[in-house]
């Protein structure tokens, strides 16, 4: 995170390390996560959503240009800024790889209803899972839950695939 430089990526500014703890010193969003607005408004209207859908495509193309598979994007990793603009941040399941070829992440994670179907087929996850995840914060935005979204995880993860 210390290398990202974009106005939709939250900016870490400092990090120490105690004996106990790893401390990470960050830009405020005040707003806090889209998962909260999510809550306070149900669902956004179209020009909102594009809004924010727009600020999330410029931030998660700057990601993947790092070389890097984010994997974990659902509206909590979603924060606003006092002015109303996304910063994309927790960045503890992100994959980065080397310059020379495109990362193909193995291990199994995520949030159940945002897993892109690759990922329940455990075939390896690439950048196109991200912009997967993209389209489900989307419809998410628009309709007020996940599009797959079932309270029976089974059902949830057949309802993706």
């Amino acid at each position: 995170m210390k290398e990202m430089n974009h106005p939709y990526v939250l900016k870490l500014d400092y990090c120490f390390q105690t004996p106990d703890n790893l401390h990470m010193i960050m830009e405020l969003c005040p707003n806090g996560d889209l998962s909260k607005q999510l809550d306070a408004h149900s669902y956004f209207d179209e020009p909102l959503a594009r809004f924010i859908t727009a600020e999330l495509i410029l931030a998660m193309d700057y990601v993947h240009k790092k070389n890097i598979v984010f994997r974990d994007l659902k509206p909590e990793n979603i924060l606003l800024d006092s002015q109303g603009h996304i910063r994309l941040a927790d960045f503890g399941l992100a994959k980065q790889g080397d310059d020379q070829k495109q990362i193909i992440a193995q291990s199994f994670c995520g949030s159940p209803a945002y897993l892109a179907p690759e990922m329940l087929q455990k075939k390896g996850v690439t950048q196109g899972s991200d912009v997967y995840q993209i389209g489900v914060v989307l419809y998410e935005m628009l309709v007020g839950i996940p599009p797959f979204y079932n309270d029976n995880i089974k059902v949830l993860y057949k309802n993706i695939q």
